[in-house]
């Protein structure tokens, strides 16, 4: 429990340390941009080749398979209900497909990844970088043809991300039993260890940028945002639980499935005016929640042990 209560405090102090640097000006617009993309490009890649280090064993092995297998699972059940239930709701063509991909695609690389760094280390990151392969495949298949109507799949957009470039690193590292050099691998865990921290300021950043009456009054957030942290939690959890599958590779999968919506969405809407607004709102506004969710969600995982 003590592990729990340490990552909830760390996530809310890195946070609220980032709004209130962005809020008083120290941070820049700009800054926070860079930072961003400084996180998405070479931090988390490194972070992720690093976790390669971890000693090969059959048990983590199953671990990674587990987290796997659950997040294909997950997302051919999360598309089909969120399309189903988009039809129920009066929402017009560019909202629908919004809300079918904040319900859908959590944000796995940007605040996942160093979260279950932070909870359960390299070989729970190991587990998520196997979720994070099934994700992207997802995304730039269904994501991106939801949002932007004809787009097909391109591997080779797919291909030069770095997060994909690190993850299928790391995976030949481990199941090809190919050790990291020693110097290396402390210079990677150097820069690595960065992750957690930046991940959660940069959150707190968006936060402070943020029009709170526009996060208030966005009723259909508030619904996509009980179904992805709420629900589907809660869901992947109870099947972790009752099937008694692998106990490493089902909770990192418990983290990722309810982590707030994906920022990609809020890129693509930008980028071809699909429901932006509505879009960037929902994902603010999820941020804002997830200060509460995830707390809750890790004391019910512990309580639920």
């Amino acid at each position: 429990m003590g592990a729990l209560i340490s990552i909830g405090a760390k996530v809310i102090l890195a946070g609220g340390l980032g709004f209130g640097l962005r809020r008083s000006g120290f941070v820049s617009e700009r800054f926070a941009q860079d930072l961003g993309r400084l996180l998405m490009q070479v931090i988390t890649p490194f972070a992720i080749v690093v976790s390669a280090s971890e000693r090969y064993s059959p048990a983590l092995a199953k671990s990674i398979g587990t987290t796997a297998l659950i997040s294909v699972v997950y997302f051919v059940l999360a598309i089909i209900s969120a399309w189903a239930a988009s039809k129920a709701l009066p929402l017009d063509g560019d909202t629908r497909r919004a809300f079918v991909n904040l319900v859908v695609f959590p944000n796995v690389t940007f605040i996942g990844l160093p979260i279950v760094t932070e909870l359960y280390g390299t070989e729970g990151l190991l587990c998520s970088v196997a979720g994070n392969l099934i994700f992207n495949l997802a995304f730039f298949t269904f994501g991106e043809h939801n949002m932007v109507k004809g787009r097909r799949f391109s591997i080779k957009r797919v291909a030069k991300s770095p997060i994909i470039i690190a993850c299928v690193v790391a995976v030949i590292l481990y199941f090809g039993r190919i050790p990291v050099p020693s110097e290396l691998d402390g210079a990677l865990s150097m820069v690595g260890a960065a992750m957690a921290p930046l991940a959660m300021m940069i959150v707190g950043f968006g936060l402070a940028d943020s029009n709170l009456a526009d996060l208030i009054r966005n009723p259909y957030g508030y619904l996509t945002n009980f179904l992805r942290l709420i629900v589907w939690p809660l869901i992947v959890l109870a099947v972790v639980r009752l099937v008694g599958l692998d106990s490493l590779g089902g909770l990192v999968a418990v983290i990722m499935y309810g982590l707030p919506c994906g920022t990609m969405t809020v890129v693509l809407a930008a980028q071809h005016r699909t429901a932006y607004q509505f879009s960037a709102q929902t994902v603010v506004q999820s941020n804002v929640l997830m200060f509460v969710t995830l707390p809750f969600l890790f004391w019910l995982m512990q309580v639920w042990g």
